[in-house]
């Protein structure tokens, strides 16, 4: 309804204004401000696009009232619970099937499982956290979006939307993805990409290298930490970023962190970190407070090394809040000071070593009195 009057709706109007439906009153992501302003938005841009005409110059998004498409989706849905067992199960096989094309794959001449198969229905985006994109649409993928990794004389996936083709069919043996794709009419959307299942050769060989660099991680960190201990005592300043980032990283489980463009999340890693991300609640402790991966808050107040506390408040010093704390230094420069002490060490080998480390220590107090009691 619009403005207490019925409004004919075009398919790609009438399914936004369903989603919404769906959402309005009985969730409470639709009620945060920044959801909603994003989503009338988009809103706005869709209506006028397909109903301009119809529509006054000033329309206001609170002049829509979607009350009957609630009451159409709550009979839907009521429709839907009383099936039988039987239609049930039918409509679970029939799904099964048309999956199970994609679900397998060959590689090396050996069946594998196919890790996600399906691409992420069209609807109003989430995202994680705190996403500043949350409530704008996301489209349809179409086969256009996605591109097909496969050897060099396979036979290519069959593309089952009439009318459509992939985007391109590649061979790049150094990719582990099968396949990838993103909304290319949203500048917000991330790339997706098809893997092989967890279970699958491939999977098992990737995760053995990285516990394996851990390994190696574990026979050399008293040489590594004493490594970027020297870079914190140097008298060079960008010796003692990097020494002060690396220890973060080795002690806190962070992840290094990359420079951002505007329409993305404002997610923050070490070498991003800013003054407004940083307290000194007292003379041994830091408080940091940071959107990290996902847009999920890292909250944590740490005891930290005194020299480690004396830089950071030396880096910070006459700095508006909104400057690095780590001016000198960039993600790239701080992966090439890793290495010079171990090859091939990120800070991601430092958060497998070190969670490791501390499962196995707490695994080393329990004590397996008999039989039936379990590892858990």
């Amino acid at each position: 309804m619009y403005k207490g009057r019925e409004f004919d709706l075009v398919p790609e109007t009438e399914e936004v204004c369903n989603w919404w439906a769906s959402l309005e009153g009985n969730n409470e992501f639709a009620e945060k401000e920044l959801v909603k302003n994003n989503f009338v938005k988009s809103f706005t841009a869709l209506m006028t696009k397909y109903h301009g005409a119809k529509l006054d110059s000033d329309f206001n998004f609170n002049d829509f009232d979607f009350s009957a498409i609630k009451d159409h989706l709550l009979r839907e849905a009521e429709i839907r619970k009383a099936r039988s067992t039987e239609e049930k199960n039918l409509e679970k096989e029939e799904k099964l099937r048309k999956e199970n094309y994609y679900n397998y794959c060959l590689f090396d001449n050996q069946v594998e499982k196919v890790a996600n198969t399906l691409v992420e229905p069209p609807g109003i985006f989430r995202g994680r956290g705190e996403h500043p994109s949350a409530g704008l649409l996301k489209h349809r993928i179409v086969p256009e979006f996605c591109s097909i990794n496969i050897g060099q004389d396979d036979p290519i996936p069959r593309c089952d939307v009439p009318g459509h083709a992939w985007k391109r069919v590649m061979e790049n043996k150094d990719a582990t993805w099968l396949a990838n794709f993103r909304d290319e009419r949203s500048s917000f959307a991330p790339s997706k990409y098809v893997f092989l299942a967890a279970e699958s050769k491939l999977k098992g060989e990737n995760d053995k290298k990285k516990y394996e660099k851990a390994r190696t991680l574990k026979s050399c960190i008293i040489r590594v930490r004493e490594s970027y201990r020297r870079a914190m005592e140097s008298n060079d300043s960008v010796a003692n970023q990097l020494g002060v980032c690396t220890y973060l990283i080795d002690k806190l489980a962070l992840r290094v962190g990359n420079e951002k463009g505007e329409d993305e999340a404002d997610t923050v890693g070490c070498c991003s970190l800013r003054v407004e991300h940083i307290k000194f609640p007292s003379e041994c402790e830091i408080e940091l407070n940071f959107l990290g991966k996902d847009s999920m808050q890292y909250l944590n107040t740490v005891e930290v090394d005194p020299l480690v506390q004396k830089h950071l408040r030396k880096f910070c010093e006459a700095k508006q809040p909104n400057m690095d704390i780590f001016e000198k230094i960039n993600a790239g420069r701080l992966n090439d000071f890793m290495k010079e002490s171990m090859e091939n060490l990120s800070a991601k080998v430092f958060r497998t070593y070190n969670a490791s480390h501390t499962l196995q220590t707490e695994l080393n107090k329990g004590q397996i009195n008999n039989e039936k009691d379990s590892v858990d």
